[in-house]
């Protein structure tokens, strides 16, 4: 489903990502875990066009994405949802999720009934001002609104960020659910133990280079990662 080749990332001239290589498989669930400025946020940008590599390619779905506008890797399937879920505070719960629909012309209707039913309190709440509602509620709206398109594979930049240790267990919950469902899901998760627990393979981010990968179980059980990253 997607293949990230070589790509190098600067800031200025920050090198921020290092000859970066990995893949996610339709149908999976791959978590990126690390430290913060590892460059896991700046892995996603990337991987949606709104940073460029200087070296290397993405390829999602068959066709390379590395020089492709935003709004067309979205049209191709692609969504992300950003750090700090970026929702439109001033507009109400149904106006965000028809943004997220700005790419498609039939089928909105159908799309907005999918996500109410997947997120009843969305429904509930499809008239408030979204700078209202609750850090879960906006988290499920930055889904809910990423979900218009019926995406092949969604990107979740730590969707537990701020929630309450319950809301993030409802969270991760609902990923799993959209896995099942048949979306894969690339995730960038602070919280490394409850990413490793969901997902199926992770990629370790230090400076901005990988320098481990392999299975989630395993890498729950790897020394090096609970000393680093779980507390143990």
């Amino acid at each position: 489903m997607l293949n990230v080749t070589n790509i190098n990332v600067y800031y200025g001239n920050i090198h921020a990502l290092h000859d970066m290589t990995f893949h996610v498989d339709d149908g999976e669930i791959v978590s990126l875990i690390g430290a913060n400025g590892a460059g896991k946020s700046t892995t996603l940008k990337t991987i949606s066009g709104l940073l460029r590599s200087h070296t290397g390619d993405i390829e999602f779905d068959g066709h390379s994405i590395s020089r492709t506008e935003p709004d067309i890797i979205v049209r191709q399937g692609l969504t992300h949802v950003p750090e700090g879920r970026r929702i439109f505070l001033s507009m109400t719960v149904e106006e965000n999720l028809d943004m997220g629909a700005f790419t498609i012309k039939e089928g909105k209707k159908k799309a907005l009934d999918e996500v109410f039913d997947r997120f009843p309190r969305l429904a509930e709440r499809r008239n408030q001002i979204a700078g209202t509602l609750s850090g879960g509620e906006q988290q499920m709206l930055a889904m809910g609104r990423a979900l218009m398109i019926r995406p092949k594979m969604m990107m979740l930049d730590e969707p537990s960020m701020g929630l309450a240790p319950i809301l993030v267990s409802q969270i991760m919950d609902i990923v799993v659910e959209l896995n099942k469902a048949g979306t894969t899901i690339l995730l960038v998760e602070q919280n490394a133990r409850m990413a490793l627990r969901i997902s199926h393979r992770s990629y370790v981010i230090e400076s901005g280079r990988i320098v481990l990968s392999d299975t989630s179980e395993n890498l729950l059980n790897n020394e090096q990662v609970k000393k680093a990253y779980l507390g143990g």
